[in-house]
Order: C-alpha cells, then structure tokens, then sequence
C-alpha cells in the first residue's frame, strides 16, 4: 500500500521477520534474491487486490455481522458490543480505529472458521464510504452512537446534514431481517428509522426506547450504575468506566447483542465488566502517591471533552486539565474550543492548553475567572510545566486531546510508564 510511506519500502523486512508473500504492485528494488520459499504477487492496484482478498474471506465465512456507527461513541460502543457478544460467541472485532477503506479490509483478513460473529466499527468521510463498506461487512445489526453539534472530522465534511446522510448508510443497507439499533435520546440518529426496511430497536432514556436505561448514577471513577429495562425484563448494570457520556455507548451495545440473541442479563454482565481500550478514560494510579491520571488521550471532540471535564469536576483534591487542540472542526473550531475552555474554568483549579488552540482554550478560561491556566506548545513542554504547577497531596489530572499531539505520552509519563 502507498499513502504517506510506500510499503513496497518494507517488503524486505517483513520476509525478514517470517512473511511469505507479498501483494505488490512492483518488484522492491532491495531483494537481493527469494531464496527462502518467499513469493511475491504482482498485480495492478494493490487496495484493490487488498478489498478482494477480504470480499473473498467474507464470502467465505458468512457470519453474522454488527456494523457500528455514530460521530462519537462508536469505539466504546464497538467495545462493549464484542464483551456483550463474547458471552456466547467468539468475536472478531475492528482493532484501535481502523474503520475505513483499509482498516475494515484488514480487520476481516484476521477472520477465521472458529469466528461467531463480527463487531466492525465504520467511520464516514466522504458521502457513500459507509454504503460501500457495508457490501463487504454485510451488517445484520447496524447501531448508531451519537451525532453532536459539533462532530469530530467536521472540517472534512460539507455539512451536518451530510454527516448524518453519511452514517445512515449504514442503517439503509441493512436487510429486512435486520435489526436497527438507534439512539432514542438523539435526534437525527432516531429520525434514521424511517430509512431502513430492518426492524428498528430505540435505545436510551427516552421513555418510548424499547431499551430503557433509568436511575443511572454517574459515580466518577468509580464508573455507572443504571437499571436497564427492556420487554423482557430489567436489569442492573455497573460498569466500570467513568462518565456519564458513556451511557449510550454501552446501551446500544446491549442493544446490539440482544439483537443477535444474547440475553438481557448476560450481555449486561458482561458490559459490566468490560474494560475500556488503553488511553480511553482509563483511570491510571500516578507515578507518585495521591496522584490518578484519568487518561482520555486517545482522541478528542467537544462532546467527548465535555464529558470528561465532567467527571474531573466531581473528583476530590487538586483537579487539573491538561486539554489539547480539538482538530478537524474546520470553522467550528475557535467557537468550541472556548467552549470548552470556560467550561475547564468551572471543573478544574488548574488548566493546560497543548497547542495552538490549546491557547484558545487557555485564553477562554482566564475570560472565565480562572487564574491558574498555562499554555504549552507540545506535549514535552506540558509534562515540564506539570512537574512544576503539580500540587502536593491527593491530586487528579486529566489528559485529553487530539491524537496528533502524542498527550498519550504525557498520560504514560504521568502514570510513571513512559519516558
């Protein structure tokens, strides 16, 4: 594959590690000889050649399939859906977020006879991508997250309303037989029902979902606690991921594996004890005592952020933020990101902008009335600056932004796991 690097430059050493063969789209210059059985597979393009190995592993393997969706939410939806499912079935599911062209592809080339069933997170950038994966998956279950004012990638994108046309993609190709898990409590993912010819499923607190989450009780790191009521019966579900944000990921994925029979009960005990993927509100003892690290440094969008910050304002102790740039908000982006910066002034005592609009942020906050706010350029230059505005004593730091600005390594740093 050629993009940013040329994988023709690794053929090499990847027989050198133990591949062997390799679809290339011309010889690599640097194999002195194949002397150990390797093989080399020439052909015209090699994403093409990529899709229809996947095409023909998928035709192969007809298992049942959840397509997931949504603006935010849909990785921890992805997550919990593989735990709910994993109660009865061997689950193969998308790896950290490869949801496009490639990564779907990719993800299906690791599917195996033993596989039950397959949870493949789908992201959309260009109108069409999400219908045109969904004749490789062939999604039985299509679930949405959320789709917020302000979506992530939205510089990528002509509208909102394309956005939302993009992510209904998926629930159009479901087949009849299909089941459309939808979030109630979000308006343009509930106005997908009227799209699909598969039975439709609402999730969420509205008091029509046909999958009803009450007396949710957002407990900080501690995690949530919820009664969830379905036609069947209820259930109380204590998951241990904090924020209450994470309410509609987690009940679409009961959602989704009731729709492929797993009961109630089980899919929520096996939601309960699902574990986040690393960087994603993970919540991390700190290099020194008294410290926790709440390490959402995966990524980030306003939604996500203000989630965050939410649970940061609950914790005891010193609070510190340390917030990155918010990137592809296109001309969201000045707007949001003081957005969030007066709301850092309300949940934390001390704030850290990375970036540049990590100093939009900053200079929001300090309009706010908060005094302890410091920008840094890079994620080097927050931990220098960290180590000096840390207080003594019992003390809780969030770190969120952007992938672009590696603050994941600033969270291990924190944690006493990295450099």
């Amino acid at each position: 594959l050629q993009d940013a690097r040329d994988g023709h430059d690794f053929v090499a050493d990847a027989f050198a590690r133990g591949a062997r063969a390799a679809v290339v789209e011309r010889a690599p210059e640097d194999i002195p000889g194949l002397t150990g059985g390797e093989v080399l597979v020439r052909v015209a393009d090699a994403r093409a050649a990529l899709r229809a190995l996947a095409e023909s592993l998928r035709s192969e393997h007809a298992v049942p399939a959840v397509g997931i969706t949504g603006s935010v939410g849909k990785t921890t939806a992805k997550e919990a859906t593989a735990a709910a499912l994993g109660a009865r079935h061997r689950v193969l599911r998308t790896e950290a977020s490869f949801n496009n062209e490639l990564g779907v592809p990719l993800t299906l080339l690791r599917l195996e006879p033993s596989h039950d069933v397959a949870v493949i997170e789908m992201g959309f950038y260009v109108p069409g991508e999400i219908a045109d994966l969904c004749t490789l998956v062939r999604p039985q279950v299509g679930l949405v997250t959320t789709i917020p004012d302000a979506p992530p990638h939205f510089a990528r994108t002509p509208s909102l309303d394309a956005i939302v046309a993009g992510k209904r993609e998926l629930i159009e190709s479901l087949p009849p037989d299909g089941v459309a898990v939808l979030n109630a409590d979000d308006a343009r993912v509930r106005g997908m029902a009227a799209r699909t010819r598969a039975r439709v499923v609402l999730y969420g607190e509205s008091a029509d979902a046909e999958l009803r989450a009450t007396r949710v009780e957002a407990k900080g790191r501690a995690g949530l606690r919820m009664t969830v009521i379905a036609p069947e019966g209820e259930v109380e579900v204590h998951a241990p991921v904090p924020g209450r944000h994470l309410v509609a990921p987690l009940l679409g994925a009961i959602g989704a594996a009731r729709a492929l029979g797993v009961p109630l009960d089980e899919a929520a005990t096996c939601v309960g004890a699902f574990t986040p993927p690393p960087h994603r509100m993970s919540v991390r003892t700190g290099a020194r005592a008294g410290l926790t690290v709440l390490d959402d440094s995966y990524n980030a969008s306003p939604a996500a952020v203000r989630g965050a910050l939410d649970v940061l304002a609950g914790e005891s102790g010193a609070r510190i933020a340390v917030l990155g740039d918010m990137l592809e908000l296109g001309s969201l982006a000045i707007v949001e990101h003081e957005r969030i910066g007066a709301l850092a002034a309300g949940a934390a005592d001390v704030l850290v902008g990375v970036g540049d609009l990590g100093a939009v942020i900053v200079n929001a906050a300090r309009r706010a009335g908060m005094r302890e706010a410091h920008r840094a350029a890079d994620a080097a230059e927050a931990l220098v600056l960290l180590r000096r505005v840390l207080p003594e004593g019992t003390a809780t730091v969030l770190v969120k932004g952007s992938r672009a600005l590696r603050l994941d390594e600033l969270a291990d740093a924190l944690a006493g796991t990295g450099a």
